[in-house]
């Protein structure tokens, strides 16, 4: 499935975006040297602070804010798929660290329409919130969706947050402290009731996410709070710390508006694929498919001479899921199938690290956050 950007989104952030900072710092020139400057700020030179404030907040809303929005839809997928979105309406999203609006935006992309929704959008940063505020009120009367937009110029270790449905932290949690992270994902947990969910989703880099893997472990070691994607493995610890040299993300396919995919070419940024790390988390626990021996799909697939195999990440942890060529089958046809994000059910339990599907396995397959299974 490949991830699209409405056009729409982009116009009203463009839109936006124009209106609050002119257009001297949205020119071709200093805005892909303002996008080159903000990468490099948020990997290897994540200390360093941004020399041009208006640039860094053009490169932030006309690149990223777009480039980012649509990582929400792959938790809001998967929980839709589940039953598992609050049913109160108006939904009520708590937006942290909201910035120029990237998770409000994507959520009502994905939303359907005629569902009213109530935000909270709470950040720091008040030139990025006038950016959100504009950009969401447009993006919600071009879809015809009802939106009560509340912002607060406030720092999220702080805030007071209301009782909500969904509390939604984008690129925040790698910018606060172990503790502070904890502690923030914590009171989340306390504002949602138990149908809602705290979704983070955070760069996929090995610090960002190892440091997700790590807050994942600690909210399941406090007791206040169950894990439902994207694991399938609900216990801790993440099997991906076991390796310092391993993380656990996605890569989706991404298609981008048209003036957003001229500047991820001219800066190199973003070819194509959507990177994120996230996890979802509840009061109550639910799994993210039915069937409780169901494996992740957390690598892409690697085909060979004879044989196809996927590595999987389940209660019994992180193993090769096989089948060689001559083991193909109606019964085990879905593993074909089976891409990087989706869950497999197979009815063989792992033997030396190993889960080999013979011509007698049962295979079935759910392409998560998509909407269609297949078997």
């Amino acid at each position: 499935m490949v991830w699209i950007v409405p056009d729409e989104l982009e116009e009203v952030v463009h839109a936006a975006a124009r209106a609050s900072l002119g257009d001297g710092p949205l020119a071709t020139g200093p805005l892909t040297r303002a996008i080159v400057d903000r990468s490099r700020r948020y990997t290897s030179e994540r200390d360093r602070a941004a020399s041009d404030a208006a640039g860094d907040l053009a490169a932030r809303a006309m690149f990223f804010t777009i480039a980012d929005a649509m990582k929400i839809a792959i938790p809001l997928g998967e929980l839709a798929r589940r039953g598992a979105l609050p049913a109160a309406r108006p939904l009520r999203i708590v937006d942290l660290g909201a910035g120029c609006g990237a998770m409000t935006l994507g959520a009502l992309a994905t939303l359907a329409p005629d569902l009213a929704v109530d935000v909270l959008a709470i950040d720091r940063d008040a030139p990025a919130l006038a950016i959100a505020r504009k950009a969401i009120a447009a993006f919600a009367a071009r879809r015809g969706t009802a939106v009560r937009l509340e912002t607060r110029d406030e720092d999220v270790k702080r805030a007071r947050l209301p009782a909500a449905d969904l509390v939604v932290a984008g690129t925040l949690l790698n910018e606060l402290a172990p503790p502070a992270a904890l502690d923030l994902v914590l009171r989340a947990l306390a504002a949602i009731g138990d149908d809602g969910a705290v979704i983070a989703i955070e760069p996929a880099l090995r610090e960002t996410s190892r440091a997700l893997h790590e807050l994942r472990d600690a909210v399941i070691a406090s007791g206040r709070g169950h894990v439902f994607a994207p694991c399938t493995r609900t216990a801790a610890p993440c099997t991906a710390l076991a390796d310092p040299d391993d993380w656990c993300h996605e890569d989706r396919p991404l298609r981008l508006p048209r003036r957003t995919a001229e500047l991820a070419r001219a800066t190199h940024l973003r070819d194509g694929g959507m990177k994120l790390a996230y996890v979802v988390l509840r009061r109550q626990p639910l799994g993210l498919v039915e069937a409780p021996a169901a494996w992740r799909v957390v690598s892409a697939p690697m085909p060979a001479k004879g044989k196809l195999s996927v590595i999987g990440c389940g209660a019994a942890g992180r193993v090769e899921l096989r089948r060689l060529r001559r083991h193909r089958a109606t019964d085990n046809r879905a593993f074909e199938a089976a891409e990087r994000g989706d869950a497999l059910v197979i009815d063989a339990a792992p033997d030396g690290g190993r889960v080999e599907i013979t011509d007698r396995t049962q295979v079935e397959r759910f392409a998560l956050g998509s909407g269609h299974d297949d078997d």
